[in-house]
């Protein structure tokens, strides 16, 4: 009996450790782009004139706190779970294009993957609640419909032409509008909006653009699963040479909105500055277009651009 008795703890404990280290496992793989997404949150605090100023003004450290901290966390867990939701129900495309993650790998069971994705989304709802802001509060709701909509069977975003990578830049920008709701930014931001926009489409922007080339990594996969991406619309060169196009373009909306007096000029020459390097990097992303090991690598390599967009823009808003 006490040999039975020793041996069932040891079982659970066993059990135990294994549904921890999958929840870390799951975490650990999209941790990266969770952490991409919370410092637009935390950006889009710092996007809008004035908010600076007005947290500083703030005489309860508590209430700065209560305001403050779970927003990012709140983007960060959505995020992820957004992230894991859809390879959950891609696991067996993401099996055909090679990915190495933990659900086609069978690193870790689908179940363990759905309570995953089940905690991550109700603790940002519990956090949502915690910054006793209603607007933050209103701002999770889409961002929540944004990652259920996304892989859901029967809607399935990521399968529709187009919107798939429309509803990722959205979501980014929602990330970023997130950090602006608090109280110290709401009253600012309705009295001078356009230099939050512009950031706002600036991130958008370039989310798109590392999207699609995460896409034409995937399109022999994507393929043979029937899909229509971007890439296999218009071809890998072209995709590629699009989003060349499309940063030369943020570049040339960012002096327009200069002359219209609605930016600084260090946002419009920052915006120049991060164009010609975004240019630099996808031109030579264009020779291995088609060797898809090669793009994913160039997609990685497109990370320090987003934490250079994220750095730039709310410098930008400060030397106003």
């Amino acid at each position: 009996m006490s040999i039975i008795t020793s041996l069932n703890p040891t079982g659970r404990q066993k059990a135990q450790v294994s549904f921890a280290h999958s929840q870390l496992v799951l975490f650990q793989s999209r941790m990266k782009w969770g952490i991409v997404y919370a410092l637009a949150t935390m950006a889009g605090l710092l996007l809008v004139p004035g908010t600076i100023d007005a947290m500083l003004a703030e005489t309860n450290a508590a209430t700065l706190v209560q305001r403050i901290v779970p927003l990012p966390l709140i983007s960060l867990l959505i995020t992820t779970g957004m992230f894991l939701l859809n390879d959950l129900l891609d696991v067996d495309l993401d099996r055909a294009n090679g990915k190495k993650r933990p659900l086609p790998s069978g690193q870790v069971t689908k179940k363990q993957a759905w309570i995953f994705i089940t905690w991550t989304n109700v603790l940002a709802v519990v956090l949502s609640v915690a910054t006793a802001n209603f607007a933050s509060m209103i701002l999770v709701a889409p961002m929540l419909a944004i990652g259920i909509m996304y892989s859901a069977p029967k809607i399935a975003l990521d399968d529709r032409f187009l919107i798939k990578t429309v509803v990722i830049a959205l979501y980014y920008m929602l990330c970023a509008a997130l950090g602006a709701t608090t109280a110290y930014s709401l009253d600012p931001l309705v009295g001078s909006p356009v230099v939050f926009i512009h950031a706002a489409f600036m991130l958008g922007t370039m989310r798109f653009i590392s999207s699609v080339l995460n896409d034409t990594g995937d399109v022999d996969g994507d393929k043979a699963a029937g899909r229509r991406t971007i890439p296999i619309v218009i071809g890998r060169e072209n995709t590629i040479k699009m989003g060349m196009m499309m940063v030369v373009g943020m570049a040339g909306i960012s002096w327009a909105i200069y002359a219209l007096d609605g930016i600084g000029i260090v946002t419009a020459s920052f915006s120049s500055a991060f164009a010609a390097l975004m240019v630099i990097r996808l031109s030579k992303t264009i020779k291995g277009a088609k060797d898809k090991d090669f793009i994913r690598k160039q997609h990685k390599r497109l990370l320090p651009f987003d934490l250079m967009l994220l750095s730039g823009l709310p410098i930008g808003v400060f030397m106003l």
